[in-house]
């Protein structure tokens, strides 16, 4: 089996691990880079770097700067739409350079990757927004986007990574052997492909939801009887009692969606915020699902803008 990994979900990788050997609460920036044909690889934090980002729906630019490196970043939309969360492909020189309905971009650490005096543009590349927002005004806030840039060629070596700008993570990681009652399951999802929603609260509980490409996931949990849910470790039942918080998934639309018979496993609540009323608002998460009957599981992670 091949386990390379591209280069941005190398980068993206690399830092996943960093954050998570961290006792600290995540980063809101950050940036991770990888170069196939240099061999460079960092990952700029906001305790040793500075972050700076401006643009609107047409055009972002976002400026790096630590020990050592400054990285300039561009997207821009293709003529006459507005960025938003997706999957960007042929992405060209940006600026005067760009050519037909294209996206642009440009990633560098020194020169422009594209010059005018060339009058070509020789830059392939692709970048997915996972998240981005906007103020009153109409100008950026906040970022989370994957990129993929090659100079020359669509077979040069790659330059990629993952820029988080003010924005926190919001995504739904699942895995399953195919020993599992639903088949192998293998996912990944982010802002850039689903739609993620959270209601709920402490005392009642929370229904999670995520449409994801060709697929549509709900994960239900209620607290132990007579108990407020609360950042700890729980196991679970198909039904909460005194000793076990309940925890639903479902997979699918419909009555026809499956479903497990008398489930069980745990669920860790690494994190949450509530509001004064107590309905949850941010949500960290990771579970373990069986079937009753055997030992194969669901892993999940959800990180609900948390």
């Amino acid at each position: 089996m091949n386990t390379t990994l591209k280069p941005a979900a190398r980068a993206v990788a690399a830092a996943a691990i960093l954050l998570a050997a961290s006792t600290q609460a995540p980063a809101q920036s950050i940036l991770s880079i990888h170069n196939d044909a240099s061999g460079y690889d960092r990952v700029f934090l906001p305790a040793d770097s500075v972050f700076l980002a401006n643009g609107d729906g047409k055009a972002i630019n976002v400026t790096v700067a630590g020990p050592g490196d400054a990285w300039y970043l561009r997207f821009e939309a293709p003529a006459g739409e507005t960025l938003g969360p997706g999957v960007y492909t042929n992405a060209g020189c940006p600026l005067g350079l760009r050519m037909g309905r294209a996206p642009g971009m440009g990633i560098t650490d020194n020169n422009p990757v594209c010059s005018d005096s060339q009058g070509i543009d020789n830059l392939f590349g692709s970048f997915a927004i996972r998240q981005i927002d906007y103020d009153a005004e109409g100008n950026l806030t906040s970022l989370e986007a994957t990129f993929t840039q090659r100079l020359g060629s669509a077979n040069a070596p790659a330059l990629g990574g993952l820029i988080r700008y003010q924005a926190r993570p919001l995504s739904l990681l699942l895995n399953a052997s195919p020993a599992f009652a639903w088949g192998a399951i293998a996912q990944a999802n982010h802002g850039d492909t689903s739609v993620f929603t959270l209601d709920g609260t402490v005392a009642d509980g929370f229904e999670y939801q995520a449409s994801v490409l060709k697929d549509t996931w709900r994960i239900s949990v209620a607290p132990p009887t007579g108990q407020p849910l609360k950042a700890k470790t729980y196991q679970t039942s198909d039904a909460a009692d005194p000793d076990h918080a309940s925890l639903r998934i479902r997979r699918g639309l419909g009555a026809m969606a499956p479903a497990c018979a008398n489930p069980s496993g745990k669920l860790e609540i690494q994190s949450m915020k509530v509001n004064g009323a107590g309905a949850i608002q941010n949500l960290r998460a990771t579970f373990v699902y069986r079937c009753s009957g055997s030992a194969a599981a669901l892993r999940g992670t959800i990180r609900y803008l948390d």
